[in-house]
């Protein structure tokens, strides 16, 4: 009897041992640090850089542009009459200057 048991056992060891790193491959397939989840986030974190990245990007071909426009070889006189009005905080003579009543604060 003693040995039909150990002849049992004996037969179960090896499925058992393959169930189980059957299972320690597929938790990290899913969980692990290269896994479904981590890929998932990766993504996500990917596409959050490039849009970011994007924005920056366009940023830098205004300024460029604006840049460009300002060059003293090719000044565009209203550009720079613009640039001049806004740093300064000057309007232009012909421009319509509409005052506004001062705004009430909410009491």
């Amino acid at each position: 009897m003693l040995r039909a048991i150990k002849n049992r056992l004996r037969g179960l060891v090896a499925p058992a041992i393959f169930l189980a790193l059957t299972y320690y491959f597929g938790w990290n397939a899913i969980h692990g640090k290269s896994g479904l989840e981590a890929q998932a986030a990766q993504r996500a974190q990917l596409a959050a850089v490039q849009k970011q990245a994007d924005a920056t990007h366009q940023r830098l071909v205004l300024w460029q542009t604006k840049v460009a426009d300002l060059n003293g070889q090719a000044i565009q006189p209203d550009m720079l009459n613009e640039e001049a009005r806004n740093v300064l905080s000057l309007a232009d003579p012909n421009d319509l200057v509409v005052e506004l009543p001062p705004h009430k604060s909410a009491e």
